[in-house]
């Protein structure tokens, strides 16, 4: 990878959370008690922005991965923090197949408004609304693994260490999913703090005269 497209990876941070911004102001999904057919005249009325919705939600789930990677590779060198990354990393991919799972429930619905039967379309609604687990899992396990990296290698301020550590531990009760925003706001921070830093590096006179050495030989 180029160096220049190396050093604005941690924004992918911000990207994401800029994505589910949009995704989450869209309409939602109806209640999970709602009938088949007041799913679907939901769906009929709101089709438009709920594939909106859909769309920037896949975004926000496609740039996360490259956040997470971006966090994987900033903690692997340091000690103390391979492991608990490389944990993040598959936490991370649970919260990103959860998401990728809500976002095409969704759209199917919203898809085939016009050809679904009630039962079809309130069997969709229904997983739509709780097929949760593997994001709650996922937002957990990241959370809590990536917030002890920092707090072990110091290589972030540790109060988000313990930031991160709580977001987890909230991921543990039933008020779990709105941990998730703020993650999203963690994410921001720490995004532009790593860019920060990496690109500071960069910049650096050792870090040219480093790229020098390396050419000449």
């Amino acid at each position: 990878m180029p160096d220049s497209l190396r050093r604005l990876a941690p924004l992918t941070g911000i990207i994401y959370a800029a994505c589910l911004v949009v995704a989450f102001v869209t309409p939602g999904s109806p209640n999970v008690h709602d009938s088949g057919a007041q799913v679907l005249a939901h769906y009929k009325a709101h089709h438009s922005a709920h594939q909106l919705g859909d769309g920037f939600g896949a975004l926000g789930v496609l740039f996360f991965i490259f956040f997470i990677t971006t966090l994987r590779s900033y903690f692997r060198d340091r000690e103390g923090g391979n492991g608990l990354a490389t944990a993040a990393l598959v936490g991370g991919i649970f919260i990103a197949m959860g998401g990728a799972i809500f976002t095409s429930l969704d759209w199917a619905v919203a898809d085939a408004r016009n050809s679904l039967t009630p039962a079809a379309a309130q069997a969709i609604n229904v997983l739509s609304n709780d097929f949760f687990w593997p994001f709650e899992i996922g937002l957990v396990a990241f959370s809590l693994t990536i917030g002890l990296a920092v707090i072990a290698t110091g290589a972030l301020p540790k109060w988000l260490g313990w930031v991160a550590v709580v977001i987890g531990i909230v991921g543990l009760t039933p008020v779990g999913f709105f941990g998730f925003f703020a993650l999203m706001l963690w994410s921001v921070i720490v995004a532009i703090l790593i860019f920060l830093r990496t690109a500071g590096k960069a910049g650096s006179p050792a870090a040219g005269q480093a790229g020098i050495s390396g050419q000449a030989a």
